[in-house]
């Protein structure tokens, strides 16, 4: 990796290789209810921030929109009740899922699909 920084260049493509690394052994979970799939993956998740801070990539900003449908389904799922969750500290819903995209616990089930509330994924479109 810091070969890699040191020639220059596109470096970019190192985030997504670190970040599909896999533990044989599974990985963990962090505070908040993401899941990390190796301790390789967290760099690729370190070095992913530190090059949206610096302008290298570009954020997964959420449009206005979004953010306000996101925010509606949430509080539509939270005023229903879900399921007791591991994740109490969380700041999704209890029950919610982890989401297959960004691997955060965050996915709940709206409108017959299982939505994420973090990222906006789903399945369904």
């Amino acid at each position: 990796m810091s070969a890699v920084f040191r020639k220059g260049g596109d470096v970019t493509f190192l985030v997504d290789e670190l970040k599909a690394v896999f533990d044989p052994r599974g990985g963990y979970w962090q505070p908040g209810g993401k899941f990390m799939p190796s301790i390789i993956a967290e760099l690729g998740h370190i070095v992913e921030k530190h090059l949206i801070e610096i302008g290298l990539l570009k954020g997964p900003d959420l449009s206005p929109d979004q953010l306000e449908f996101l925010a509606k389904k949430k509080a539509e799922f939270e005023a229903r009740g879900s399921q007791k969750d591991a994740f109490a500290k969380s700041s999704f819903p209890e029950g919610a899922q982890l989401c297959n995209k960004c691997n955060t616990a965050a996915a709940v089930m709206l409108d017959g699909c299982m939505t994420c509330l973090n990222c906006g994924y789903s399945k369904c479109g």
